[in-house]
């Protein structure tokens, strides 16, 4: 494989990537306005409240997945450039620079840190919404 058809793929991929981008923003916010009209609803009762933070959690545990294999992909294309580069072909100063901005050759298992706190607070509204008394 060369360089370019390492950054084809790559940029191939954040194509993709983008789309989880938007579609994980559109299920936190349907999340959100669920836990909303569940908050404000009068006739509001246990199940539906336990529905409505699963279907919160699940979303939430979407985004997770999600984000994990973004910066999975973005480690794909760095380790795919170490290899070429160890197996003697020249690289580009492009590609030294992403590989060293990445930081890592290795999968992880879990999104990076700014991923994880979007979650978090996310989820901390939506459950809030839901469970936090009424003043």
């Amino acid at each position: 494989m060369e360089e370019f058809q390492i950054w084809s793929i790559w940029s191939s991929n954040r194509i993709g990537s983008s789309l989880i981008g938007i579609g994980s923003i559109l299920g936190v916010w349907l999340s959100m306005r669920i836990a909303m009209n569940t908050r404000n609803n009068p006739e509001t009762n246990l199940f539906t409240k336990l529905v409505s933070s699963a279907f919160g959690l699940v979303i939430l545990s979407f985004c997770w997945i999600n984000f994990t294999t973004v910066a999975n992909t973005w480690i794909a294309a760095a380790r795919n450039l170490t290899n070429l580069k160890s197996n003697g072909t020249e690289i580009s100063s492009t590609a030294e620079g992403y590989i060293s901005y990445v930081g890592t050759t290795e999968a992880v298992t879990n999104p990076m840190p700014l991923g994880i706190a979007f979650i978090v607070v996310s989820g901390i509204i939506i459950l809030g919404q839901i469970w936090m008394p009424k003043k």
